[in-house]
């Protein structure tokens, strides 16, 4: 016959294994009238406009905040309010912004600008929503740029851009065909 103590050290062992088997949410219950959300992805396809900093550029969307004599620039920081369009004509609706910075990190290489931004949506469905997205941009042909958060209709995002230099582009306007893959989860009602 097992004594008390051996028979008492096998059901704390047993127990709580017993417990995690028979409860579906692995140790976790949810809040009362909490539901798992669902998430949902989108595939966008925009084009970003780039009008460079410089003298005799009236219509750029970037200025320079810091230029430094560092090799390569490394460290010059320039603030930038791209526009995206549904085409490549820069003209065409402007259905969101890519707007924050990029600072030339690169101190080995030139052109290896490190960006951040938020694009923000002011046209069709996700309008008054954003996406939160870093990378390397120029100097690339093409890439990809990860998206880490979002708000209003991105609640949660994450995804990737993947981008390609446009034949399209000239020296005034830099055109990026961005390709947008971006899971979320659906806002839950009130």
């Amino acid at each position: 016959m097992a004594s008390p103590f051996v028979v008492f050290v096998c059901l704390l062992i047993v127990l709580p294994q017993i417990q995690a088997t028979s409860n579906p949410y692995n140790g976790t219950v949810p809040l009362q009238g909490c539901q798992i959300p669902c998430m949902t992805e989108v595939n966008l396809h925009l084009f970003l406009h780039q009008f460079v900093d410089g003298p005799n550029q009236p219509n750029r969307n970037e200025e320079t905040l810091l230029q430094t004599s560092f090799p390569f620039g490394f460290g010059t920081t320039i603030v930038h309010d791209w526009t995206l369009t549904e085409t490549t004509n820069s003209k065409d609706t402007v259905v969101a912004r890519a707007q924050g910075v990029h600072v030339q990190a690169g101190l080995t290489k030139d052109n290896r600008w490190y960006m951040t931004h938020n694009i923000e949506f002011g046209q069709g469905r996700f309008a008054g929503s954003t996406l939160q997205v870093i990378g390397i941009t120029a100097g690339l042909e093409s890439g990809q740029w990860s998206i880490v958060g979002g708000t209003g209709q991105f609640i949660m995002a994450q995804g990737i851009i993947s981008f390609t230099n446009h034949p399209a582009s000239t020296w005034e306007d830099g055109i990026k065909e961005l390709n947008i893959r971006v899971r979320y989860t659906n806002p839950q009602p009130a």
